[in-house]
């Protein structure tokens, strides 16, 4: 298969928000069931070794009329969780046997009661983490979280969650991080034959197919893309920053890229790539999660810093592992998180002297002229006086 070939499917299976693919996963064995979750990250392992479907909810994009769920929250916060209430209400996740709720931020955490009060019938859980990175301490916390997740998931289910199980499913998923990491690589490397606009549509697709399944399509994207030809244009090299939780329109990405920039490394997904290394197989399977979140973690806004001069650091790495020129901070309107972290890390980005811009978007913005333009004036710059 060509790289279009692959991109084509997953840009049908971003555009499905009836989420087809997993219902018919379920609906090929009765006894199957699909586990929703928001973004940034869940252990899905522990979901994938219940023999379940991890199912990831973006919210419902710039091709979902809402008009449910602005009844359910306020004008002034971000547009994630009245698309995702838009999405229950409106039926397109009715297969869904469960959903959890990632620590993100006050707006998650109370979506998590609404989607309770709605749907009294379906299993719903607050996902929460340390903020000691202890292993004493928050490692025997969140190994107590995994744990109840685990015991709700076979309460669910009917059937135990063996050590065994889990210890197979973290393989699977260390696989699918190896791969990720690849087509990262890849597109960090030569940026001109691995387009970001399609390596974000080949990680959507990760969220809705099977792991074995996404690991298979990873494998064909990275042998068909060595043989793509395409030439090396004078694009500047930027980190896009901000968009962890709620997604960008597929057409912003998209704009920054005609604007003439590569952009080389991202913040979108990043449930995809929360771990940097692999997590062990061998022992407690539970304390290894545990231990993996607690030391291989990436930095986030929605993740604690428990040290003050750790802010930036990890957007600084990726700045420098990647030779990126500059930074671009595209955060979602009212995101309190990355909105309230953009002064500090705008702070390190001067300190050295790593040039950045700024602007807002919602999971619907339709104009993209205005970011195109100063995403384009950004690279001017930076080929001029950098």
């Amino acid at each position: 298969m060509s790289t279009a070939d692959i991109i084509a499917r997953c840009e049908a299976l971003y555009e499905d928000l009836d989420f087809t693919a997993a219902r018919k996963w379920k609906e090929a064995d009765p006894s199957r069931k699909v586990i929703a979750y928001m973004p940034v990250y869940v252990p899905r392992e522990i979901i994938h070794a219940a023999g379940m479907l991890p199912l990831g909810i973006m919210g419902g994009g710039d091709g979902l009329e809402v008009i449910h769920g602005d009844a359910y929250y306020q004008s002034y916060i971000c547009r994630i969780p009245r698309s995702t209430i838009e999405l229950g209400l409106s039926k397109r996740m009715d297969f869904v046997d469960g959903m959890l709720f990632p620590s993100i931020c006050d707006v998650i955490r109370n979506l998590s009661g609404m989607w309770k009060l709605l749907f009294p019938g379906k299993y719903v859980r607050y996902f929460d983490v340390p903020q000691n990175y202890r292993d004493d301490v928050g490692g025997s916390y969140y190994t107590n979280e995994l744990n109840e997740l685990r015991e709700g998931l076979e309460h669910l289910s009917g059937r135990k969650i063996t050590d065994d199980a889990l210890r197979a499913s973290i393989a699977v998923y260390n696989e699918n991080r190896r791969l990720v990491q690849a087509v990262y690589g890849m597109r960090s490397r030569e940026p001109w034959k691995v387009p970001s606009s399609e390596v974000y549509l080949l990680m959507r697709a990760g969220l809705v197919l099977p792991v074995e399944e996404h690991n298979q399509m990873l494998s064909e994207y990275l042998a068909a893309a060595e043989n793509v030809k395409a030439s090396k244009r004078d694009n500047c090299r930027v980190v896009i920053n901000g968009s962890f939780c709620e997604q960008p329109p597929l057409n912003l990405i998209k704009s920054i890229e005609l604007a003439g920039c590569y952009i080389v490394d991202d913040d979108y997904m990043i449930v995809h790539r929360w771990l940097r290394n692999p997590v062990s197989t061998g022992g407690d399977p539970m304390q290894n999660l545990s231990l993996a979140f607690l030391h291989e973690s990436i930095a986030t806004a929605a993740k604690y810093d428990d040290k003050e001069e750790d802010k930036g650091k990890y957007l600084l790495e990726q700045v420098r592992s990647n030779a990126a020129e500059g930074v671009i901070f595209a955060a979602p309107s009212f995101c309190d998180p990355a909105l309230l972290e953009r002064p500090m890390l705008a702070d390190r980005c001067s300190e050295h002297n790593v040039p950045y811009i700024s602007f807002k978007y919602a999971e619907n913005s339709g104009q993209m002229q205005p970011i195109r333009e100063q995403a384009g004036t950004f690279a001017d710059s930076i080929k001029l006086w950098s």
